[in-house]
């Protein structure tokens, strides 16, 4: 095929057609490859990729790989940029010749891997060629003899700390250790301040901030830190406490990715390019809204320049971020220029000094040989869900081994699936594409006992404690208003018989729409233990026309008065119109509000039941689950509090 070999064979993940000739497009998938065998060892010295194509929310990043045995891949070359001078056709030549049988062209995000022509330059060997079983060798044996230091600034809390210890100890090799930087004047628990010979935590020495250079001062103490604790360490990694590891890290293939030297994450769902090999004094206006608080801050571009002697700047992740120890001990020799950092600090030019000074400095300094193990879901700015642990973990390149964000509560689901022997056993289930007779039984024996489990969850009517007896709760109450402007106040229904309480059960939080609004609410419980909720909108402009179409007034704020609860939200067939009026729901925790989605959703064929799990912010304090308002909608929805109801009623009838 393309002028290769008549019996080289192409295989790929997927394929969605054939394109063109010579050309190729697979399915749509994470990380999609193609491959080639060229039945023997053959001289790889570059390719020409054209046409290379994707939708326009896929960028045209790609990596290609060779191997000797279709098993062990060799990252050769990577095309990390979103948008290269030419995103569309690639002349590729190696910097380093092997030796090799197969080469893969692997997409480096979601998409269609999808090409018009392929042409391999690859030749007899000659015998000088790069061998890669030597270099599996060299690497796997420093990968097995040599130690790697993560570094984590942690600001959470004792409860989660033990989680991330968890997480660590379960995807880490031996030779894998973690010095966990505390906060200046925390107690650390002792319970687990000697959990592992490979877990060193301190208290740092420095106040760290959220922005400017302490941050980056926490990862030098825990590079300091190491130097005593593990002083025979090679490769050091700055972490984070709300990225966590979501497979074993592998230690061979991130050093097979240093030499490539992206400037870059690979796979990055962030467009970096922007922010490379910048002028100090001088910066882009492009890229990083850094470079508009870097020139309204007097005198750092100089400083950078003149006294840290960096000629050219560049920003990129500091999540995962992976080097050898001599290029960062070329960051820790200039920790005093930068604590001199702080004179620049303002509250108005706030900057992520710890995404600008560590490769900067090994691109002037050091090696400029650095990869990134932690892929940050930059795409939407979102946290790590349950379905990004099944279907892009597996599929992720071989170097990376961690995810950011992840919930630090410890009952996320997300966050239990990587923290917990139990969880990590379910989602190692989940990644088994090749089920047996045993796996059979084994998922048979789960669904089992998960029904007994959920057999024994106890729910009750979110109005409980609202009152003091099953009698007035069956009653319920209805309460309207009638054409009130809607101006983002606070208003507060009437409800009979109300049993004392420091807080309001029912809330309104109004819109600013400035329309006359109107709304009807009625609730009551009912024998199945749930509290029926009706509610109807109704709203005229400011001249008294009807108000035509739905539009969002507010939402309704709804506690159990139970703190920290699951919230279950039933919604029948036909009881909402439009039928995804409740698709938006709000928390509120008497901190802060949080747009959510069911943590568990039961159907049949005219039942929805959706259960939120919200943690109080403390002893005493509530949650509110809040539903839209939407003028010229209306909406039924039955809502229960448990998992483990008890009612708070002396009088049950």
């Amino acid at each position: 095929m393309n002028g290769i070999s008549e019996i080289a064979a192409i295989t790929a993940s997927s394929q969605a057609s054939h394109h063109g000739e010579g050309g190729f497009q697979s399915g749509r998938q994470w990380f999609p490859w193609y491959q080639i065998d060229l039945a023997k060892q053959m001289r790889i010295e570059g390719l020409a990729l054209k046409g290379l194509q994707g939708d326009e929310r896929q960028p045209p990043l790609f990596s290609v790989l060779v191997s000797d045995d279709g098993l062990r891949w060799l990252p050769l070359w990577t095309q990390a940029l979103h948008e290269p001078d030419n995103a569309r056709d690639f002349d590729i030549r190696f910097s380093r010749v092997f030796a090799a049988q197969h080469v893969r062209i692997r997409a480096d995000a979601y998409g269609q891997l999808s090409f018009n022509s392929l042409n391999l330059m690859a030749a007899s060997t000659t015998g000088d060629e790069l061998s890669l079983g030597d270099t599996f060798s060299m690497i796997e044996r420093q990968a097995a003899d040599t130690r790697v230091v993560f570094s984590t600034l942690f600001n959470e809390s004792d409860a989660f700390l033990g989680r991330y210890i968890d997480n660590f100890l379960a995807f880490t090799p031996e030779n894998v250790c973690l010095a966990l930087n505390f906060p200046t004047g925390r107690e650390i628990p002792a319970s687990l301040a000697r959990i592992s010979p490979r877990v060193h935590i301190f208290n740092g020495q420095t106040k760290r901030e959220k922005w400017g250079h302490t941050l980056m001062i926490g990862h030098i103490e825990a590079y300091e830190e190491a130097r005593s604790v593990f002083p025979d360490f090679r490769y050091f990694a700055t972490m984070a406490s709300n990225g966590l590891l979501v497979r074993h890290f592998d230690v061979a293939a991130a050093i097979m990715q240093l030499p490539l030297a992206s400037p870059v994450p690979v796979a990055c769902e962030r467009a970096y390019e922007l922010d490379q090999d910048v002028d100090p004094i001088n910066p882009t206006y492009h890229g990083t809204w850094m470079w508009h608080h870097l020139r309204n801050s007097e005198g750092l571009g100089q400083y950078l320049k003149n006294q840290i002697n960096l000629d050219r700047i560049s920003v990129t992740q500091i999540e995962g971020l992976f080097a050898r120890r001599e290029d960062w001990e070329l960051v820790q020799e200039r920790r005093s220029l930068i604590t001199e950092l702080e004179k620049f600090s303002s509250f108005e030019n706030f900057m992520a000094l710890e995404e600008l000074l560590p490769t900067s400095i090994f691109n002037q300094f050091g090696s400029g040989e650095y990869t990134h193990i932690c892929r940050v879901l930059w795409s939407g700015t979102r946290e790590t869900t349950v379905d990004d642990l099944i279907d892009v973990v597996p599929r992720l390149p071989a170097h990376i081994a961690a995810m950011k964000w992840f919930d630090r509560a410890p009952i996320a689901q997300s966050t239990m699936a990587v923290t917990t022997d139990w969880g990590r056993a379910l989602l190692y289930r989940a990644h088994d594409e090749h089920p047996s007779l045993a796996r059979f039984q084994e998922t048979t024996l789960i669904s089992t006992l998960l029904a007994r489990v959920s057999q024994a969850e106890r729910f009750g009517p979110l109005t409980d404690k609202w009152w003091n007896s099953e009698a007035r709760g069956r009653r319920g109450f209805r309460w309207s208003m009638r054409d009130i402007r809607c101006e983002r106040q606070q208003i507060f229904p009437e409800i009979p018989e109300l049993c004392p309480s420091r807080v309001a059960p029912a809330i309104l939080f109004m819109e600013a729409t400035s329309q006359l609004v109107s709304i009807s609410i009625a609730m009551h419980e009912t024998g199945d233990g749930e509290t029926t909720l009706r509610l109807s909108c109704s709203a005229v402009s400011q001249d008294g026309a009807p108000v035509s179409g739905i539009h969002l007034q507010g939402y309704l704020y709804l506690t159990g008065m139970q703190g920290s609860s699951v919230f279950r939200m039933t919604m029948r067939q036909d009881r909402c119109v439009p039928p995804d009026i409740l698709s938006r729901t709000v928390f509120y925790d008497e901190f802060g509000y949080t747009v959510d989605y069911a943590d568990r959703l039961e159907r049949t064929h005219d039942t929805e039941r959706h259960y939120f799990v919200r943690e109080a912010r403390g002893e005493g304090l509530q949650v509110w689950i809040g539903l839209p308002v939407f003028c010229n909608a209306t909406a039924e929805v039955s809502l229960a509090v448990g998992p483990d109801f008890e009612t708070g009623r002396q009088e049950l009838s």
